[in-house]
C-alpha cells in the first residue's frame, strides 16, 4: 500500500484526539481477504496519528465489531462501515450488531459513557467512480490497451433479494463513463444477471479489464470472481500480484484478459473514509 495520506486542512482544522475510529467490515469465514484490506487501512490511517485509537472488526469473524466497540476507551466512536453500497448489511445488520439506535448513538460502554456515530458507506462515496477510472485508465496506458479494442467489466456483488447492489454498481459505472476513458463499459455480477460467469457473451474485445467494484478482497475478490474469468486464484504468482494491489494478466482463446484487485485496496480508500468521518461530525455539530 502508498504512503499513508497526508491530512489536509480540515483534518488539521478537527481535533479526533478525544474520539476512535472503527473500519466495521462483513469479513469472510472462508478466505483470509476481507481482513487484510481493513486492517491494512487501519494501518494506514493510525499512521496519521488523527484519532485516539483506531481499529478494524467484522461481522462474521473474529474481532467482532462489537467485542472491539467495548473495547475502545474513547468519548467518541466513528464506525465507518467499509462496505460497496446501502443495504440491509450496513442498514440492519451491522446496527443491530453494535445496538445502534441511529446515525448517533449514546450508550453506556464498558468503559463508560460514549457517542457513537455511524456514517454512511464508504462505497457510496461520490469519488469512487473517479478513483476507479484513474485505476482502469492507468492500466490501459501501461499495458498498451487501444481503447477501440478494449471493454472494461465492472463486476459488482448483485442479489436476488434486493436491488442495492445492482442500482449502485451502475450508478459507479456510469461514473465511470463521465471521466472520459473512451472504451466500451459494461457490468456483470455475482449473484443476478448478467452473471460474470457468462462473460464471454457480453463482449467480442480482443481486451478486456476486470473491474471488481468490491470494497473487501475476501473470498469472491480473490478467488470467485477470478475463477469464474478462467483465471488460477490459487497460484503463487496471481496470489502475489492481488497482495501487490497489481494487475493480473491472461491469454484465454487469443484475448487479452486483466484483472484488477478490488478498489477496496486502493490507497485512495483511507481518505474516503476520513471523508465519512469528517462528513458525521459536521453533520452533528
Amino acid at each position: 500500500m502508498a504512503s499513508p495520506p497526508m491530512p489536509n486542512d480540515k483534518d488539521t482544522v478537527m481535533d479526533f484526539s478525544h474520539a476512535g475510529l472503527l473500519i466495521a467490515a462483513h469479513g469472510s469465514t472462508s478466505a483470509p481477504g476481507g481482513r487484510t484490506s481493513s486492517r491494512k487501512l487501519a494501518d494506514t490511517i493510525r499512521a496519521l496519528d488523527l484519532f485516539g485509537d483506531v481499529r478494524a472488526g467484522f461481522l462474521t469473524q473474529k474481532p467482532f465489531v462489537k467485542n472491539v466497540l467495548d473495547d475502545m476507551k474513547v468519548a467518541e466512536v466513528f464506525v465507518v462501515p467499509n462496505l460497496a453500497c446501502a443495504g440491509y448489511v450496513s442498514s440492519i445488520k451491522l446496527p443491530t450488531a453494535l445496538y445502534l439506535t441511529g446515525a448517533v448513538t449514546e450508550r453506556i460502554s464498558p468503559n463508560g459513557r460514549q457517542r457513537v456515530y455511524l456514517t454512511d458507506p464508504v462505497g457510496t462515496d461520490p469519488a469512487l467512480g473517479k478513483t476507479m477510472a484513474i485505476r482502469i485508465g492507468a492500466t490501459m496506458q501501461n499495458l498498451s490497451m487501444p481503447p477501440q479494442d478494449t471493454c472494461v467489466v465492472v463486476i459488482g456483488h448483485g442479489s436476488q433479494k434486493t436491488r442495492e447492489s445492482f442500482e449502485h454498481t451502475q450508478r459507479i459505472t456510469a461514473d465511470i463513463s463521465r471521466q472520459g476513458l473512451d472504451v466500451e463499459i459494461i457490468t456483470a455480477y455475482l449473484e443476478e444477471q448478467p452473471f460474470i460467469k457468462d462473460w464471454r457473451n457480453l463482449t467480442n474485445a480482443k481486451n478486456v479489464v476486470f473491474a471488481p467494484f468490491l470494497i473487501s478482497d475476501g473470498y469472491h475478490g480473490s478467488n470467485e470472481i477470478p475463477q469464474h474469468i478462467g483465471f488460477d486464484a490459487k497460484a503463487e504468482d496471481f496470489i502475489a500480484k492481488l497482495s501487490s494491489i497489481e494487475p493480473n494478466e491472461l491469454i484465454s482463446d487469443g484475448r487479452r484478459l486483466i484483472y484488477l484487485p478490488p478498489i477496496g485496496d486502493a490507497p485512495e480508500m483511507a481518505e474516503l473514509i476520513l471523508k465519512r468521518v469528517r462528513a458525521a461530525q459536521a453533520q452533528s455539530a
